[in-house]
């Protein structure tokens, strides 16, 4: 697996990822059958494998009953149904799927073939063994392909919630006979996760599989993915839209996705801040010197952002440049394939952070988006993690 930031697609992002993937920022693309139709995806899989980037497909099963207009343009969408239903799939039914999921990987070319799962629910052993009999399947395709075939680790609440019931679910994802993990960890509703014991129970299960010693995809990580590199994680999951910056169920319960904020303003995503603020009406408040550090790093992306006098600055760019931001920052971790290293090294940004943070306070602001509410807690579960999973680090520098 290429190491690095992996651009999540979603709504409306296809051709940002081409932009994006034209400044070589990022290593690797998912597409979304939610969000793109099969021929579409397989045009734009011919155009970002000519930019370098290896190309993967989310079959997306989490809510393996949910459909819409793109993803009914699948002809593995027919196995679309409840999980009561996919329970009494035939022998029969599921080599009918792999051939269409093979059918569909040689298309797009894919670097590796994602497994269909069903998001892993305490308790629910027919779950473990209906993901066991779907990942078969995709292991039959990956093999015929010459391809690595990843498992799904879709970790819904009612499993994030203890670390008894994440145990259990990791023990029956990691006796898949897998060439590595799409992980997905499903956190309670809010903009970022921000609370210290579910991010670190997210880090410790990520540490977890990448002690495998297979690579691991952390998929819809966002922001959070600053973290990711330190439990192990090879790539990053990104995209521009909130609902790209964590996994969240809702997308495949008929949410439209679009994100909503109506004439909202741009949000300047900040690397020394490690959040946003709020552009103009929080940039222009800042001292000199303040607004020097948070306004960086620049990017193809945030010219308005920095001419004198600032000038108009439209949302889709700000994505544009959050995006270019985390790709930059990822590349940069990936640069060494040292877990420790990395998650010191996220430590000391997030420690920058916070003095950055204070900095601003001492000017009598608050950030609107209390994007101070986060980096804290985050910095106290990735030192935990290095205290108690310190045997684990010391495993991965062998």
């Amino acid at each position: 697996m290429k190491c690095g930031a992996w651009h999540q697609c979603g709504d409306k992002s296809q051709k940002l990822v081409v932009e994006q993937l034209n400044g070589g920022y990022g290593v690797g693309v998912i597409l979304s059958p939610r969000d793109l139709t099969e021929a579409k995806a397989a045009e734009y899989s011919t155009q970002y494998r000519g930019l370098g980037a290896d190309v993967l497909i989310d079959p997306q099963f989490y809510v393996p009953d949910f459909t819409n207009d793109n993803l009914e343009s699948y002809t593995i969408s027919q196995f679309r149904q409840s999980v009561s239903l996919l329970n009494q799939i035939s022998d029969a039914d599921l080599a009918q799927l792999a051939g269409e999921l093979q059918a569909l990987n040689a298309s797009l070319q894919s670097a590796a073939v994602i497994a269909p799962a069903v998001l892993y629910e305490a308790g629910r052993n027919d779950i473990v063994q209906l993901n066991a009999r779907l990942f078969d399947a995709a292991k039959s395709v990956g093999n015929a392909l010459g391809v690595p075939t990843l498992a799904s680790v879709g970790l819904a609440r009612s499993v994030t919630s203890s670390p008894q019931t994440i145990t259990w679910a990791l023990n029956a994802a990691t006796a898949l006979n897998a060439d590595g993990w799409y992980y997905a960890f499903e956190f309670e509703e809010e903009r970022i996760p921000s609370g210290k014991d579910a991010v670190y129970r997210c880090l410790d299960a990520g540490l977890t599989l990448a002690a495998t010693a297979k690579p691991v995809l952390h998929a819809y990580a966002g922001p959070m993915g600053l973290l990711s590199l330190g439990f192990g994680a090879s790539g990053v999951g990104i995209g521009h839209s909130q609902n790209l910056w964590k996994f969240t169920r809702e997308r495949w319960e008929g949410a439209n996705g679009q994100g909503g904020g109506g004439n909202a303003p741009a949000r300047f995503f900040s690397g020394a801040l490690w959040g946003t603020t709020i552009y103009p009406d929080e940039t222009g408040q800042l001292s000199a010197g303040v607004r020097s550090q948070v306004l960086a790093p620049p990017t193809p992306f945030s010219g308005p952002v920095l001419a004198t006098p600032p000038l108009p600055w439209k949302r889709w760019d700000a994505g544009k440049h959050l995006v270019c931001v985390l790709a930059q920052t990822y590349g940069s971790l990936a640069g060494t394939t040292n877990a420790r290293v990395n998650a010191n090294t996220a430590v000391t940004r997030l420690t920058g952070a916070l003095t950055l943070h204070a900095a601003i306070k001492g000017l009598g602001m608050t950030l609107g988006d209390n994007t101070d509410a986060y980096q804290a807690n985050w910095r106290l579960a990735m030192t935990d993690l290095l205290t108690n999973r310190a045997t684990d680090f010391d495993f991965m520098e062998l």
